[in-house]
């Protein structure tokens, strides 16, 4: 498997989560369905905590896109339990948990365009060899040459059972960013970024405490940013 770390130690696993950004626990876990949340009033749902109860069970850290490189992980580390290993994916639960400059990957072609998101974040698009403005992780949108290919796209994963979530305060962090730019008041970014969120992608207060949780819970974490 290609550029996969090994599964971080404890001490090591709590040192990683000690460098995420540490903002005031907001929000609720939901859907992209459901936007009926008042983000002032901190509701942790952890449902999705209990659905991680296959025999392998592992948290990818996708601190930065990388081009999509996490994605082609989760691939490989899914073909690899199955071809080297015969795991079958009802066996495996694999989280994406895209933080940081990751965020990208999880928000729709609306957000890449309105926000410049390529050119924001770095992410030349290979068949224009422009800023993308369009999100290059999405199965619609691959192309031969691309930055991932269809069997690594955000969908073709969840197809796979794979799970994404993505933190709040990384919205807070984008919310700034964008704003900065002179993309709109605060308000409406957040808003915007909220409402863009790819579907299935569950959204959560704090990634350092969704590492923490998962980690109580006995489920591994590879550092894939």
């Amino acid at each position: 498997m290609n550029n996969l770390s090994t599964p971080t130690p404890r001490r090591g696993f709590l040192g990683r989560l000690a460098a995420v950004a540490a903002l005031p626990l907001v929000g609720s876990a939901f859907t992209t369905t459901d936007h009926n949340v008042n983000l002032s009033h901190p509701s942790p749902d952890e449902r999705w905590l209990k659905t991680l109860k296959r025999k392998h069970r592992v948290a990818f850290d996708v601190e930065t896109h990388k081009n999509g490189n996490a994605l082609i992980q989760g691939k490989n580390y899914l073909n690899n339990w199955r071809d080297a290993f015969g795991v079958p994916e009802r066996e495996i639960n694999l989280v994406m948990a895209v933080r940081g400059t990751g965020i990208p990957i999880v928000l729709n072609d609306a957000l890449w365009e309105k926000f410049h998101l390529g050119e924001q974040y770095g992410i030349t698009d290979p068949v224009t060899k422009a800023a993308g403005t369009r999100n290059l992780f999405i199965s619609s949108n691959i192309d031969p040459g691309g930055l991932v290919d269809s069997d690594s796209s955000v969908e073709a994963l969840q197809k796979r059972g794979v799970l994404f979530l993505v933190c709040h305060n990384t919205v807070e962090a984008a919310t700034k960013k964008l704003s900065a730019a002179g993309f709109g008041a605060p308000a409406d970014v957040r808003n915007a970024i909220l409402g863009g969120i790819i579907p299935g992608v569950l959204l959560v207060p704090a990634m350092v405490i969704a590492f923490t949780e998962m980690q109580e819970r006995g489920i591994g974490y590879v550092y894939a940013g």
